[in-house]
């Protein structure tokens, strides 16, 4: 009976070690990276009372690497939102002082600010777009800029808000225009 449990133990612990290939296969979550999928609406100057437009508008179908057909990531997910972060920080002296955000004016898809905004890009079935566009108003003059991501700073990435554990969590490496080290540099006069 010993060798019995000692047995079974075995092919349990075989079992745990080699059933799947990485972490994420047991979550049901994917990664994957598509390049250009965050947009800052860039000027040439800001002044006071200026709004500073953050904003994605991408399509459901996305190419994916090593593959003829594009992905879906609509169907991938479920129909989910994705959502990111940013944020602000303003230059004072040598130290960048992150910037309380509090109010956000919203045009597409939906954000909510405290301290960081949370953006989150709507699927839209007429143009079969992910959409997203929200603007910060600058009410301050002095030299800030935009960052991205929450745990790491400057990390570009689209997260889907998925409702159902059956559909496949996705999360999207993703890039931003006119980034300078990872940032949106800019002045406000």
């Amino acid at each position: 009976m010993k060798t019995i449990k000692i047995l079974f133990l075995a092919i349990i612990g075989i079992a745990a070690f080699t059933a799947c290939g990485d972490d994420d296969e047991l979550y049901n979550s994917k990664n994957t990276s598509i390049p250009n999928l965050i947009t800052i609406e860039h000027q040439n100057s800001y002044a006071i009372g200026d709004v500073l437009w953050v904003n994605t508008n991408f399509s459901r179908y996305q190419p994916e690497p090593n593959q003829t057909t594009p992905l879906d990531i609509f169907k991938t997910t479920g129909g989910a939102s994705f959502s990111f972060a940013y944020g602000l920080e303003k230059k004072t002296g040598a130290i960048w002082t992150p910037i309380d955000i509090r109010t956000v004016i919203k045009d597409q898809g939906d954000a909510v600010s405290d301290f960081f905004v949370i953006a989150e890009s709507i699927y839209e079935p007429i143009s079969q777009n992910y959409k997203f566009r929200a603007g910060i108003p600058l009410s301050e003059a002095g030299e800030y800029r935009l960052i991205f991501g929450l745990a790491e700073v400057s990390q570009l990435e689209l997260s889907s808000n998925n409702s159902n554990s059956k559909n496949t969590f996705l999360t999207i490496q993703t890039t931003a225009n006119n980034l300078t080290a990872g940032y949106y540099n800019f002045t406000v006069q």
